[in-house]
């Protein structure tokens, strides 16, 4: 059996499509989510990632 994504790839998946979708209400609870599980945002990680993610989708 294939190995799954982590929760928190999956959830940054999402959120990638949230954004390009500009469905901006669902990228905030996706981001959330992943605040709550990764805690902080070290270089690298998922959480950062999504950051600059949110930050890239927001700047023109």
């Amino acid at each position: 059996m294939p190995d799954r994504p982590d929760l928190e790839d999956q959830i940054l998946t999402a959120l990638e499509q949230a954004l390009a979708e500009d469905r901006l209400e669902v990228a905030e609870h996706l981001l959330r989510g992943l605040e709550a599980l990764c805690g902080d945002a070290p270089p690298g990680s998922v959480l950062a990632t999504a950051y600059l993610l949110v930050a890239r989708d927001l700047v023109p």
